[in-house]
């Protein structure tokens, strides 16, 4: 989650044969069924009916992010069960590409095993898949490489984008009906933390469209997101304006305690706890509802205790700005022998992220979660639309369009020198994205000081782009 420092590459390593316990496990769960879920552009629905996808974002305790090759059937059955028990209906997990695609083209047919096992415990435990693709970056620093890419950029190198496409194809070939995925997340967290400064609007655009359209040709059933993170709040180029026309739905990962220069406030205070809202409501300005990716803090900063009542206020403010899904990170701290490597080596804070402990024992987020399970298991949404706003939050053109685009600018007729502008040096060949943190700093915070004070007022607000205001 946040800074890149550390590049690893995944190498592909034989698991031994399967356990016995998977054997049995499939058995047993061979008649299990989880129906199918279709978006109707504002919520997800199953069996005619809407529901919330609630859950966290799997990372096993004792194997981390290895466990594609440090598999462990039993355990990773007992992670399922444990979560069906906090009452998780989806959980989110990491899709490794060097571990599906060791070599170009070349595809590991032990990862899609795993896969298809992993597929058969979600019919048995009732939780839905939600697959990130191409990871890369996740967990601390980590940017989990493939040994191919031999430096070349993932999101604009033509080959490197000719396979990802087909390595997104391949996924949409296999699972493009398979009813215990829930939705595809096309990576955790984009732009690609190892390229992320050199990534334009263009580039995400470009990319965004290019992947989404390789799974919809052989998968018309699952939405599709982009994984996003804080794009919305820090212009980066995958923000919802820039790829609202490609996905079905966006995603935030609040994490308030990170952004200290938006968040000054303590952890429980008004400000950090509208946080999920307010990127919930940011975000849906675009055109599509969202979903809460990630979400929470780490008992080696914070006490669990502060930790499950900010979560808490977080969850039900989200819930009531129109977040569509709850996914926290994550599911369960890390063991201790995963202290002493990478990535937890470097960001131990990461160690200690669960709602359970490593040995999965409930923390008091799990019993605030499981009530919260509990309470969206209740709501009956049908027939339920967002609520009109009372006021509004305006966002500058300058915001939402892509670098490049001048249709704003009130130019019109011949030019006898062509306009380029400044503060659109990445559409300018040659150009690195221009640097604008100064300017966004004050337009965010001016953004979420009037959202929390038209909430204090009693006004339900939304945040929408208009095309008479221009920051120019």
């Amino acid at each position: 989650m946040k800074i890149v420092l550390l590049t690893l590459v995944v190498f592909l390593k034989i698991s031994p044969q399967y356990l016995v316990a998977q054997k049995s496990s499939q058995r047993s769960s061979a008649n299990a069924s989880l129906p199918k879920v279709h978006f109707d552009g504002q919520y997800f629905v199953r069996d005619g009916k809407r529901f919330f996808p609630v859950g966290a974002h799997w990372v096993p305790a004792k194997a981390a992010m290895q466990w594609p090759v440090q598999w462990d059937p039993k355990d990773i059955e007992a992670d399922f069960a444990k979560m069906h028990e906090l009452g998780y209906n989806m959980t989110r997990l990491d899709m490794m590409w060097a571990w599906f695609e060791p070599r170009p083209g070349d595809y590991n047919p032990e990862a899609f095993k795993e896969f298809d096992y992993l597929i058969s415990l979600a019919k048995k435990y009732q939780i839905y898949l939600h697959p990130s693709l191409f990871i890369g970056g996740e967990v601390g620093e980590a940017y989990w490489d493939v040994a191919y890419r031999h430096g070349r950029n993932p999101q604009s190198d033509p080959e490197m984008l000719r396979l990802e496409t087909n390595h997104a194809a391949e996924f949409a070939r296999r699972y493009g009906n398979e009813s215990a995925i829930i939705a595809w997340d096309l990576t955790d967290e984009p732009p690609f933390w190892i390229v992320a400064s050199q990534t334009t609007d263009a580039m995400a655009i470009n990319w965004t469209r290019l992947i989404t359209g390789a799974i919809r040709k052989n998968d018309q059933l699952h939405p599709i997101v982009a994984g996003t993170s804080q794009e919305d709040l820090d212009h980066g180029p995958f923000r919802p304006d820039n790829i609202k026309d490609e996905v079905d739905f966006f995603s935030v990962h609040p994490f308030t305690i990170y952004n200290a220069s938006l968040y000054p406030d303590p952890m429980i205070s008004q400000r950090q706890t509208y946080g999920a809202a307010f990127q919930i409501a940011l975000s849906s300005g675009a055109g599509h509802p969202s979903m809460i990716h990630e979400m929470g803090a780490s008992s080696a900063q914070y006490s669990p205790d502060r930790i499950a009542t900010y979560d808490r206020l977080m969850m039900y403010s989200g819930l009531g700005t129109g977040s569509i899904g709850f996914d926290l990170w994550c599911y369960t701290d890390a063991s201790p022998e995963q202290y002493k490597k990478a990535p937890y080596l470097r960001t131990p804070q990461e160690t200690a992220w669960g709602m359970t402990t490593w040995d999965r024992q409930d923390k008091p987020l799990a019993v605030e979660f499981k009530k919260f399970s509990k309470v969206l298991a209740q709501l009956d949404m049908t027939g339920v639309v967002p609520a009109s706003a009372d006021a509004a939050i305006v966002v500058p053109n300058e915001w939402a369009k892509p670098h490049g685009d001048f249709s704003h600018f009130g130019l019109t007729g011949p030019e006898v020198t062509p306009y380029v502008s400044l503060f659109d040096a990445d559409a300018v060949p040659g150009q690195s994205p221009a640097s604008l943190s100064d300017d966004i700093q004050w337009l965010r915070s001016s953004w979420l000081n009037s959202f929390v004070l038209a909430h204090r007022a009693g006004l339900a607000n939304s945040a929408h782009a208009s095309d008479a205001f221009s920051a120019d």
